[in-house]
């Protein structure tokens, strides 16, 4: 069939020159079959005057095409298309049904995504954007652009951030790293998870995750292929395994995700006099100890002096922005290398200007100043949800005692089909989370963080009607 001019658009304000334009849609004509081999080109005058447009334009077109092999002149016969499609119909229909391997499809299976395209509201662990040092953190996008290494770097971080997070990690966690070489950047608590549940363990043994947990921290185990074992909470935290020691066990002792409780220092030594006996791997996820209320922040794992085996994993997701998609880890020196080798490979490594600026408004004092702001809003914030729903919602809630100063865990007073409950909550706009202890007693996680005070209440009395209603 002939060239279809129906389908050329060519904008001649464009900054792609209109040669270029031109032979890419010639281009697409031929590559989708619409032009067949031997088919004729108009001449180059005939198709400059129907485009009107130069003819020197189709001439270099034309040129173009005859450079990769699509056309050619043939005497008199003109330009014609000389590109044949080798595969019949039938073979190309199959090249498109072909699927992922089976370690791409565990991959892609290993967590369901919330798709939604805005936050709802209530929903846990989200920052409120609006208290972010907007203009602190703009006013040092050019220095960071300006300092920031310009080269591949291949030391796990940006200097000026691996220093700066030596001593927020000292201030906030306690925990002292003597070498720098240890601390590396990461895109964030997921991507960290992901690659140590490669790197510490093969393919068929067993992750140890809590119960209930972070969903991230079991995608992360299963997508490499491990299997998942489940660690029950009681009132001191994660419980130890009771039959055959797993390879690693992630662990959030600061402020337990969803619960918000506080791992008792008894439960945490008996953790690590474990990994000591059995050759087991601490993973300490530590996404939030700085809204701790109830008690000064415990001491990481690591602070502690039988500590060999523990890795610590942290992100400023939740402090600052969860889209700077940036966190840490803190590795044993014998492991570093091969770690900061894996992050290269892999390239799960932040924007290094993002880095610097990010180091920055640490040295600034802005990252300081930012957090005791958000304690304190969040803190009250999270005082007047308690009260409220003490008041109000006693009939079917009971506010938990947690440490967290972000999130409220709720237990239900009456049983609920958990899919049908969470299906409402989303009709209404809310993004609360719902978690199940042994199929009896189940809960709910919301965020009370990202809202101010004057919508708290009115959507807390959103939640108890679809409670109510249920």
């Amino acid at each position: 069939m002939p060239l279809d001019l129906s389908r050329f658009a060519l904008e001649r304000q464009h900054s792609i020159p209109l040669a270029r334009q031109l032979y890419v849609q010639c281009h697409r004509q031929i590559m989708r079959g619409v032009l067949l081999y031997g088919e004729r080109l108009p001449s180059s005058r005939q198709l400059a005057q129907q485009l009107q447009i130069s003819r020197g334009v189709v001439v270099e077109c034309y040129e173009m095409l005859r450079l990769d092999g699509l056309v050619a002149g043939f005497g008199k016969g003109g330009t014609q298309v000389c590109y044949q499609h080798s595969a019949p119909d039938r073979q190309r229909k199959q090249a498109l049904h072909l699927s992922l391997s089976k370690r791409g499809q565990t991959l892609a299976d290993a967590r369901d995504y919330d798709k939604a395209e805005r936050v709802l509201a209530l929903t846990p662990s989200v920052p409120d954007q609006r208290l972010f040092p907007h203009k602190q953190w703009l006013s040092l996008a050019r220095a960071a652009w300006q300092q920031a290494p310009t080269w591949y770097q291949r030391t796990g971080g940006v200097p000026l951030l691996k220093q700066s997070l030596q001593r927020y990690l000292a201030q906030y966690r306690g925990i002292e790293v003597s070498d720098t070489q240890c601390l590396l950047i990461t895109t964030g608590t997921q991507a960290a998870l992901s690659v140590l549940a490669h790197l510490l363990a093969d393919t068929g043994e067993t992750a140890l995750v809590e119960q209930p947990g972070w969903a991230g921290s079991a995608a992360a185990m299963q997508q490499a292929g491990l299997r998942v074992q489940t660690a029950p909470l009681d009132a001191a935290g994660a419980c130890l395994p009771a039959g055959a020691t797993p390879r690693l066990a992630v662990l959030t002792p600061g402020v337990q995700f969803p619960s918000g409780g506080v791992m008792s220092m008894a439960r945490r030594q008996a953790w690590l006099d474990y990994s000591a006996a059995h050759g087991l791997w601490l993973i300490e996820d530590d996404y939030a100890a700085e809204y701790s209320y109830q008690q000064h922040p415990a001491p990481s794992l690591l602070a502690h002096a039988s500590q060999a085996a523990v890795i610590h994993v942290g992100t400023l997701s939740k402090l600052l922005l969860p889209g700077l998609r940036l966190g840490w880890m803190v590795v044993p020196r014998h492991l570093a290398a091969a770690v900061c080798a894996a992050l290269n490979t892999l390239g799960l490594q932040p924007p290094y200007a993002l880095q610097q600026q990010l180091a920055l408004f640490m040295q600034y004092g802005y990252l300081n100043s930012h957090l005791a702001t958000t304690r304190a809003i969040y803190n009250q914030r999270r005082q007047q949800c308690s009260t409220y729903l003490q008041q109000k919602g006693a009939d079917c809630v009971q506010v938990m005692p947690s440490a967290s100063g972000m999130n409220h865990y709720l237990r239900l007073r009456e049983r609920v089909t958990l899919a049908d409950l969470s299906k409402r909550l989303r009709a209404v706009g809310l993004g609360c989370e719902l978690y199940s202890a042994n199929e009896v007693r189940h809960y709910l996680l919301f965020g009370h963080a990202a809202l101010p005070e004057a919508e708290l209440e009115p959507r807390l009395a959103q939640l108890l009607a679809v409670l109510r209603a249920v």
